[in-house]
């Protein structure tokens, strides 16, 4: 039956994107995270979720509310949920299972077969089940969830609502689009961009305390590239530290650009330098008319052995930081102003980690944000030969 107003219940787990997607899609009134006891997998979470929606009014009609639920007795979970319905008056009541464990979910489920409510479950890429009471049973029916509906919300709120074990310190510099940026065409932009005339094109709330850095600039053509593409907005230079009161001053972690596209945050990890191979090659060239000894051969070798196993540490360390600053939906880009080393390159590609070059900066990005296939592969090799030569 439907009633005048559809409630949502949502089993809270650590990931936080199966709730904003599943509100931003069903649109409903009301919101009730059930969650457990477990303060780290549930209680946490499920606090950070209601503080994030109760801020976001035009989400949600009234505010969202806690419930707890066991996580380990089947038939409690059950009746918690039968107890909730009595207290919602003739609203459409619609079961969102995908967080908690399988007990709960398992239970959930079942609560909403007996019960004639409709259930749905999220899966990666935005994929929605939606199960629908049909005499008696819950048929499966799947579509597929836009994730640009959600293209609009904040990433740093977004990133305070997933963050688990860390907070943020500072919120950074927010860039987005400025007026010329706008109106502007795509290719003249980027041109100048190119040309490093990217601070007219760009908007800039906050700041980042210290000196400018060598590697500002590229950080800010990056960004200025994903905005013109369609991302509403970009954080540059957050902080983050530990939320351990031991260690409650400790910075741990620099994103370099934070932005929500499409149902994920995008982490940008962006180093603008020469690559340690290539400096080693010069010092070997710089060494080679006076001469190398066996035993200088043999540290260059160690030392360039070294090097070449940082280059995959970074990636390791960045694969570490998103499981808690972005989730499972998360997205890792580096944007180098090199290329990897090609085992650094393989490791890469095995863990779903994209790698950009300066030089291939709008092809690059039109590509990852828009994998249908509606780049412009012609007009972007003009502008990629713009960028090389920078």
């Amino acid at each position: 039956m439907t009633g005048t107003r559809l409630t949502l219940f949502s089993l809270v787990s650590r990931q936080v994107w199966p709730h904003v997607l599943a509100v931003a899609h069903l649109r409903p009134k009301r919101l009730f995270l059930l969650h457990t006891d477990d303060r780290e997998e549930s209680g946490r979470p499920a606090e950070r979720l209601r503080k994030y929606f109760n801020v976001r009014s035009e989400l949600l009609a009234e505010k969202s509310q806690l419930v707890h639920v066991p996580h380990d007795d089947f038939e409690e979970v059950s009746r918690r949920l039968d107890a909730l319905v009595e207290t919602i008056g003739d609203d459409e009541v619609v079961l969102n299972f995908t967080g908690g464990n399988k007990l709960m979910a398992t239970a959930a489920f079942r609560w909403a077969e007996r019960t004639g409510k409709r259930a749905v479950y999220l899966e990666r890429g935005n994929r929605l089940t939606s199960f629908e009471p049909v005499d008696g049973k819950l048929l499966p029916r799947p579509e597929q969830v836009d994730g640009g509906i959600t293209n609009g919300e904040d990433p740093l709120a977004l990133l305070r609502c997933q963050l688990s074990a860390s907070e943020v310190s500072r919120d950074g510099e927010e860039l987005t689009l400025s007026e010329r940026g706008v109106s502007l065409p795509e290719d003249a932009f980027f041109r100048e961009v190119a040309d490093g005339r990217a601070a007219s094109l760009i908007a800039s709330a906050g700041s980042v305390p210290g000196k400018p850095k060598k590697g500002d600039r590229l950080e800010r053509d990056t960004a200025a590239v994903a905005l013109k593409l369609g991302v509403r907005r970009v954080r540059r230079s957050v902080e983050l530290k530990t939320n351990s009161p031991a260690k409650r001053a400790m910075t741990h972690a620099e994103i370099d650009l934070l932005f929500n596209w499409n149902g994920r945050l995008w982490i940008v990890d962006c180093k603008d330098r020469v690559s340690e191979q290539t400096l080693v090659d010069r010092l070997r060239q710089q060494l080679s008319p006076v001469g190398i000894s066996s035993d200088a051969n043999e540290i260059l070798g160690r030392i360039e052995d070294e090097l070449k196993a940082s280059a995959t540490k970074v990636l390791k360390e960045d694969l570490v930081a998103i499981n808690d600053t972005a989730g499972l939906q998360g997205q890792i880009v580096c944007v180098r102003r090199e290329p990897l080393p090609a085992h650094a390159m393989e490791y890469a590609r095995g863990n779903g980690i994209e790698v950009i070059q300066r030089s291939e900066l709008p092809g690059g990005f039109r590509r990852l944000l828009y994998p249908d296939g509606s780049a412009r592969p012609e007009a972007m090799a003009k502008l990629e030969s713009k960028f090389a030569k920078r």
